[in-house]
């Protein structure tokens, strides 16, 4: 067969071939609009930018109600209250677990009815209210039918209820939650047990094995890196430090703390670490200073003058908040005490006396596992012990 001769015959059989394979199905550009939100939305959540993300799952409740599809409308509503989560806005996030509980329990999304119950088991810690967090994770620990990554999350906020409370052995769950960390290999789980047993250490009074511990976990958490528990890290190892009378290294962890929930604008968060600042500077006896720490976190909480976002204009080391945080948050620039005059309380010489026992507002916040993936979109569950 000559060449022309050859060379038709391929097309031919190219041409037979395709006749008998059909194009992929195109999807409706409506559900890929709506997905192009959601996916958008966790990528600026992974990147720790809140308010991107918070706006692209707005954006994508609303796409999904204009179409009534009940599945995507408790997928954008548990995203939207991951993100008030992580920004401390407790309220937000409680709204939005409720409607999206809603519809799950009535149209019976078993996968979301478990992320749910694991959101709130979180959201119910960070309020204080740990017998009801319990009550929240026991379906959860008993069922056969909880996904891994829901499981391991909700082990990890188990052990942290067992140890807030005195009548509740945190031991056991912290076995279980070891076990768990030993087969995931994932290092955000692996920094959140190291963190777990360096409270036990210290607890048991080996703050010198605590304070090892710690290292590992803020090494694990920025080699991923994880703002959260990086920041939750170094909350929990400034407690450690204001426990020994260590003023200096105390002040230094916290601040270090609050450049990264500047960072994350976590409001809640960011109160809490202006009020440990404050109680380590008058425990060092800097009054003053504590005093401008303190008036800080009235303005973060919404008390003082100008709220969040009236804190324009002025540098971080200004503010009473410590050196060399020069980073402008999208809220604005943390500016210097309302009212007075600039002052550096970060700044704290000396170690003062032997130990003493410290008030309960330098106990760090624990970090929270995050909740999972769905849909397709979420990387792992506690793929961020989120502070």
């Amino acid at each position: 067969m000559s060449r022309p001769a050859r060379c038709w015959g391929v097309w031919l059989a190219v041409l037979s071939l395709s006749a008998c394979v059909s194009p992929p199905p195109r999807r409706p550009a409506a559900l890929v609009q709506g997905e192009r939100f959601l996916t958008l939305g966790v990528a600026a959540y992974s990147a720790d930018d809140y308010l991107n993300a918070a706006s692209l799952f707005g954006r994508a409740l609303e796409y999904y109600r204009g179409l009534d599809d009940r599945g995507h409308i408790v997928e954008s509503r548990i995203d939207l209250a991951e993100t008030a989560l992580a920004v401390g806005n407790f309220t937000a996030a409680d709204g939005q677990l409720q409607a999206a509980r809603q519809i799950a329990d009535s149209d019976g999304m078993a996968q979301a009815q478990q992320r749910l119950s694991l959101l709130q088991s979180t959201l119910a810690i960070r309020r204080g209210q740990y017998a009801l967090a319990a009550q929240q994770l026991s379906p959860l620990l008993s069922s056969a039918d909880t996904e891994a990554d829901i499981r391991s999350s909700a082990l990890a906020n188990r052990t942290d209820i067992a140890l807030h409370r005195a009548d509740d052995p945190p031991a056991p769950w912290l076995e279980r939650f070891a076990a768990v960390v030993r087969d995931a290999h994932d290092p955000l789980l692996e920094a959140r047990l190291l963190r777990f047993q360096a409270e036990l250490k210290e607890r048991g009074g080996d703050d010198r094995a605590a304070a090892t511990l710690l290292r590992r976990a803020l090494g694990r958490y920025k080699s991923i890196p994880n703002r959260a528990g990086t920041a939750a890290t170094l909350e929990q190892w400034g407690a450690l430090l204001a426990a020994q009378r260590q003023w200096a290294a105390a002040a230094d962890r916290l601040q270090r703390a609050l450049d990264v929930r500047l960072w994350l604008l976590d409001r809640a968060a960011t109160v809490a670490d202006l009020r440990r600042m404050a109680d380590v500077n008058e425990a060092a006896g800097h009054v003053a200073r504590a005093a401008a720490l303190r008036r800080w976190a009235g303005v973060v909480a919404g008390r003082g003058e100008g709220g969040w976002s009236g804190l324009r204009g002025e540098g971080a080391r200004r503010s009473g908040c410590g050196p060399g945080a020069r980073r402008r948050t999208r809220a604005g620039r943390v500016g210097g005490p309302p009212g007075g005059r600039p002052s550096r309380p970060g700044a704290v010489q000396g170690r003062g006396p032997p130990r003493r026992a410290l008030p309960g507002p330098l106990r760090p916040r624990r970090d929270l596992p995050h909740p999972g993936h769905h849909a397709g979109h979420r990387r792992p569950a506690v793929a961020g012990a989120r502070g």
